[in-house]
């Protein structure tokens, strides 16, 4: 009796935490601090129990290679702390930042695998949070403050949404547009067209933003999408089209055409100087690294020129390089190389789960090409955004295929475990 109420109980809590996480995640830190709560507590409690202990994706051969990146990369990132100069720093970026970053992950997959009620309420979760982030940001556009955060459009003249900056706005819709439009592919009759307005309003939102690398990202996944899918491809033409239309549009608007694909830029000058700034930590250090979550402690030892104050290297993996060496950046490359060959579409499929596959891949393929100029490993939301819908896609495609997800919540079907 005990084991069977732990047992309900575990499921619940992973089922709260995950839709808290989905619902809540482009507008509270704490948010997703609580949801990481419930979602670690239910699994913990789910790998203690004798009857579920062997229901995770992660014992298996399949995952092998994935699993020992994982791992040693976070063995990496512990073995960095040997040398850090901030100690304290290291084991506060150890365990606050890249253990519950991976461990998101981890549990996602798990929660999704071979429960597709979940991953259907995911998906529309991800729909009604999206639709809540364009009201905040029509609302920013159009009253000069947002509804729920209330962050003012006079600030950037540029819509953040709830986020602090435009930028981290445009990430998050970069990586929502591939995966919204795929879902609207599985959706049919009068959801399919609601599916189709809500990513006609994200990637309005993103032109205003006017974050031009989120766009060239955007588009680089879009086109791997289109790659990968032949009877998708006509819609993925039109999506990429779309965005890049959309971006020009506002550009020329603006007057920042020219300087956007201009080299001397002050924003790609700056951020040369924040590159020189890592290379010449890796220089120093190559192997080990300065030390995990110490790229800020040491820059200005290493600083060459732009604003003199503590900075990120907006190149995530010359920070990863920077911080825990050349070991490091490899064994993380490696967990990137395993997910991304993991969850990748087989080419030319028709199936729901393919269409859903496809929109995942071209997300966190974008996301992963714009983490080479910006900060998106290193920023909470942003951070969990990616690994979170790493998750997602992994426990998708680890399970078996399913018929297509509607939007309006309907009696399970489960899938058998691969």
């Amino acid at each position: 009796m005990i084991l069977t109420v732990l047992g309900t109980l575990a499921q619940f809590l992973q089922t709260f935490g995950l839709g808290a996480l989905l619902l809540l995640l482009p507008f509270s830190n704490a948010a997703i601090e609580i949801s990481f709560g419930f979602l670690l507590i239910g699994w913990l409690l789910e790998r203690i129990l004798p009857q579920t202990r062997k229901q995770t994706i992660w014992v298996g051969p399949k995952l092998r290679p994935l699993r020992l990146a994982l791992i040693g990369f976070l063995f990496a990132c512990a073995l960095s702390l040997s040398v850090s100069r901030h100690p304290l720093l290291s084991v506060q970026g150890l365990v606050d930042k890249w253990l519950e970053y991976l461990l998101f992950f981890v549990i996602v997959a798990d929660v999704i695998h071979g429960h597709p009620r979940r991953l259907r309420w995911g998906l529309l979760i991800l729909s009604l949070s999206a639709s809540l982030v364009v009201v905040e940001a029509v609302s920013q556009e159009v009253w000069g403050k947002g509804w729920f955060r209330g962050y003012p459009l006079k600030m950037f003249t540029r819509m953040t949404g709830p986020y602090e900056n435009p930028i981290d706005l445009a990430i998050y819709l970069m990586v929502m547009i591939p995966i919204l439009w795929a879902y609207a592919n599985t959706q049919r009759a009068v959801f399919r067209w609601m599916s189709w307005g809500l990513l006609a309003a994200l990637v309005l939102c993103l032109a205003r933003t006017e974050a031009a690398g989120t766009w060239w990202g955007l588009s680089i996944g879009m086109f791997v999408v289109i790659l990968k899918s032949r009877l998708l491809r006509w819609q993925a033409w039109i999506l990429l089209t779309v965005v890049l239309l959309s971006g020009g549009i506002v550009l020329v608007r603006i007057g920042q055409f020219g300087s956007a694909l201009s080299i001397s830029e002050l924003g790609k000058v700056d951020r040369w100087m924040m590159w020189q700034a890592a290379i010449g930590m890796i220089r120093n250090r190559p192997w080990l690294g300065q030390g995990l979550n110490t790229f800020m402690a040491n820059y200005l030892d290493y600083w060459v020129g732009g604003e003199r104050q503590p900075r990120y290297a907006h190149n995530c993996y010359l920070q990863v390089a920077a911080e825990t060496g050349l070991i490091g950046l490899g064994l993380f490359l490696c967990l990137l190389w395993f997910l991304f060959t993991r969850i990748s579409p087989k080419p030319h499929q028709s199936t729901p789960t393919f269409q859903l596959l496809l929109g995942f891949f071209g997300a966190l393929i974008a996301y992963a090409l714009h983490a080479g100029i910006d900060t998106d490993f290193y920023s909470l939301r942003q951070a969990t955004l990616f690994w979170t819908m790493a998750g997602l896609a992994l426990g998708l495609h680890e399970s078996a295929p399913s018929p297509a997800i509607p939007l309006t919540p309907q009696p399970a079907l489960e899938l058998s475990r691969s």
